[in-house]
């Protein structure tokens, strides 16, 4: 068992006695390094409180109605931050559970103390002050207002001095403990186990500690580990190592950027000279693709002279693409023929040359 925060008025190992067995390990099941704290929830004396429905009122607690308190305290009794205008607990958010109780005289009061668990989420708030939440009994026919009995502790308000006052003056925090190792490692008197190294890197992790915030300065400096990465350090500084690679790296980086233009330039050529390829191959594939359209002389020489601006985006389908210009331009060929007020030639039947194959009339742009 391992503690942090520093033990004001109760021992760790007094804690750990009074947390019983079952609810320990269940706890750690679910929270390998549990956070537990104990507060003085009710003492000897004044304490003020509010009364739902009348306000502050001062009451004195005797040393029986401190020990109901303890009486009534159950396990799994929930804590909250802050109290709620009622002691009705619907809609309000539970930080923390009761998970063990005591009698205890602390200066010369008798005092009820509570051992809470507070969960992960909630375990960095800055909780020193305690107040309870009870149904009680007040006997109406003496002079002043004294608690006689407790009929139930309904739940436990934690706060932070700065801001909120208990009820009961010292109802504060006793200490603080973490628990790392089994209950069972635990030795009373104050002995204990040390914890693991995986347990202690677990809670540094968990805890989000850094290096520098365990060990000072020195001891890092002197570790071995890092040690020899600074002597490392040092000697590529002292030798001109550090500056030579500095060298080596920038003359690395200047030659991969011209060769990397270099690609460049060259990947466009070779795509220029592609192009340049495929438009000859188009060439023959135009003449090819008249014919077997059986295109007249007008269509023919339309064709030819647009066939300047064909450039191939994609030379692997060059005939395809040959098509899809003759197609457009045909098209093209149309409505020009449209604008000057000519009709389309009719389609020609059979084969042959451009301009072979039928009547003058069929292969004239003729006006309507």
């Amino acid at each position: 068992m391992k503690f942090i925060a520093q033990l004001q008025q109760m021992a760790a190992s007094e804690i750990m006695n009074i947390i019983p067995t079952e609810i320990y390990q269940e706890i750690k099941e679910k929270d390998p390094t549990p956070i537990f704290r104990a507060y003085v929830v009710g003492h000897e004396g004044e304490a003020t409180g509010k009364k739902v429905g009348a306000g502050t009122i001062v009451k004195n607690w005797f040393s029986s109605a401190i020990a109901k308190i303890v009486e009534k305290l159950q396990f799994g009794t929930k804590v909250f931050h802050g109290h709620g205008p009622t002691n009705e607990q619907e809609g309000r958010q539970p930080i923390g559970e009761i998970v063990g109780k005591i009698a205890k005289r602390i200066k010369e009061k008798l005092n009820a103390i509570a051992i809470t668990y507070i969960y992960p989420e909630y375990r960095n708030l800055p909780l020193d002050v305690a107040s309870i939440e009870a149904d009680i009994n007040i006997d109406p026919s003496r002079d002043s207002v004294e608690a006689v009995d407790v009929a139930g502790v309904t739940g436990i308000a934690l706060g932070n001095s700065a801001v909120e006052k208990p009820g009961f003056a010292d109802a504060t925090l006793l200490s603080q403990m973490q628990a790392f190792a089994d209950q069972s490692q635990f030795s009373e008197g104050g002995g204990d186990k040390m914890p693991s190294l995986d347990e202690i890197r677990k809670f540094v992790e968990t805890e989000g500690i850094s290096p520098s915030e365990v060990f000072g300065r020195d001891v890092l400096v002197d570790d071995p580990v890092v040690k020899g990465y600074i002597d490392e350090a040092k000697k590529i500084a002292s030798s001109g190592e550090f500056a030579h690679r500095k060298r080596t790296d920038e003359a690395f980086d200047k030659a991969r950027k011209e060769w990397e233009e270099k690609e460049k330039k060259f990947q466009e050529e070779i795509s220029g000279m592609k192009v340049n390829e495929a438009k000859i191959k188009a060439a023959d594939l135009f003449g090819t693709k008249i014919k077997e359209r059986k295109l007249d002389d007008k269509q023919a020489k339309f064709v030819k002279a647009k066939q300047e601006g064909f450039a191939p985006k994609e030379v692997e389908n060059l005939e395809k693409e040959v098509d899809a210009f003759l197609d457009s331009t045909l098209e093209d060929y149309k409505n020009t023929a449209k604008i000057f007020g000519h009709k389309e030639p009719e389609e020609k039947k059979g084969g042959g040359e451009p301009g072979e194959g039928g009547s003058g009339d069929e292969n004239e742009l003729i006006p309507d």
